[in-house]
């Protein structure tokens, strides 16, 4: 018979979850995903294995649940940094400086190891759950991305322009960002970003309606 997974409640276990979910997330980037074992991860977290078994099924079942700590360290950065800084549709000075900022903070909030990156990308294309739960997260970014052009009342062209625009943008500052930290690939970084931002305008600039 199946061993049932504790459901946590109360704040001993919730706490006890965010430990083993920090020690995984350490382990993996000094160590790796496979040369991590769940013995590793309750020794790092200073709990019983027992314990950890008590709550995840497995250590895919962990790593699934470090992917949605990272990806939720980026939500309210995102959001917060867009409902400080309505962007000035008639200013493209003002616009290309916001994105260079956001492509900053963005930097700022990878703190994964490369070893953590390049096993991160491998284990999407390998594994059918990771792979699942990734494109779970993807949907779930999307979503939340169109939420803040609805608050900041963007005036995308048409909806095929909003969704364009969003793929795009999504993909030119996941792929700055990734290149820079993980693939050293640009010695002026500063540069880079700067282009970048550019670059982002000039999507921005293409898929909506410019106010004279």
């Amino acid at each position: 018979m199946e061993k049932k997974i504790r459901i946590p409640t109360q704040k001993r276990a919730l706490d006890k979850i965010d430990k083993i979910v920090d020690a995984a997330f350490k382990l993996f980037n000094e160590k790796g995903y496979y040369n991590t074992t769940t013995v590793d991860i309750a020794n790092e977290a200073k709990v019983a294995t027992g314990s950890v078994y008590s709550y995840f099924k497995d250590k895919k079942e962990i790593y699934i649940q470090v992917m949605k700590r990272i990806d939720e360290k980026f939500d309210d950065p995102t959001r917060e940094f867009w409902l400080k800084n309505k962007i000035p549709f008639d200013n493209a000075g003002a616009i290309k400086e916001l994105f260079g900022l956001f492509l900053k903070l963005m930097l700022s909030h990878h703190n994964f190891s490369k070893t953590f990156h390049d096993e991160m990308e491998a284990l999407r294309l390998i594994d059918e759950d990771i792979r699942k739960v990734h494109l779970e997260l993807d949907e779930q970014r999307f979503r939340k991305t169109k939420e803040i052009f609805d608050f900041l009342n963007l005036p995308f062209k048409s909806q095929n322009d909003e969704d364009i625009f969003l793929h795009y943008s999504i993909f030119l500052i996941d792929d700055l960002c990734h290149t820079i930290l993980y693939e050293n690939a640009f010695k002026n970084t500063d540069l880079c970003t700067e282009r970048c931002s550019h670059m982002l305008y000039s999507l921005f600039e293409v898929t909506t309606i410019r106010q004279s």
